[in-house]
């Protein structure tokens, strides 16, 4: 049946379900960053196994790669337990994977985790060989609504979202780039959230 509609009117349904889509995601993300900021949206803190967590977004997320660009994994072989949220640690580097797809044409995108240096955070990034960010305006990208690409996917409000997810774990987020050559965004979570 599908192949009898015009390739005309194929498109503006293609066309609608991702304005639908991206309608959807605005509202979401609007609803999600009220409920958060009013502190009527709850975390559920649980200890979880963040190998199994950073496995899972690796699934989801590799068949969504654009051609060219490789997702790697980069985890401890021992695991880490971590006590988070896992629904709100997975929309965070999830955010982060998708702004890393969206401007990442060749290379890979790369999400791991590894200790700080003093041994008393934990830092949970997403790396990518994109087209980085200019150093002034690496400030701007965590505000509201803030689009580098008005052309690019999105709403703006991920960023936001993390930043205030990242505070509710104890954490922030950081955020290295250079432009030209890629970007890390980095959650770092403190001790009380290890083990």
């Amino acid at each position: 049946m599908k192949d009898d509609i015009p390739e005309s009117i194929k498109g503006n349904l293609a066309k609608l379900k991702a304005t639908s889509q991206y309608l959807l995601g605005l509202i979401n993300d609007i609803l999600d960053l009220s409920r958060m900021e009013s502190g009527k949206m709850s975390f559920v803190f649980d200890r979880h196994d963040l190998n199994v967590l950073i496995n899972e977004i690796y699934c989801t997320f590799q068949l969504m790669m654009p051609e060219g660009v490789e997702l790697r994994m980069r985890v401890p072989e021992i695991p880490v337990v971590v006590a988070v949220d896992p629904y709100r640690l997975k929309q965070v580097l999830s955010n982060f994977i998708n702004n890393a797809i969206k401007f990442t044409t060749s290379g890979y995108i790369e999400v791991g985790y590894y200790f700080c240096t003093k041994g008393d955070c934990l830092h949970i990034y997403v790396e990518d060989t994109g087209i980085g960010i200019p150093e002034e305006k690496q400030k701007q990208v965590f505000d509201r609504f803030c689009k580098l690409d008005e052309f690019a996917q999105g709403t703006g409000l991920g960023l936001a979202i993390c930043q205030v997810i990242a505070q509710r774990f104890g954490g922030e987020i950081q955020l290295k780039s250079e432009y030209g050559k890629g970007s890390r965004f980095t959650l770092t979570l403190p001790k009380e959230r290890i083990g």
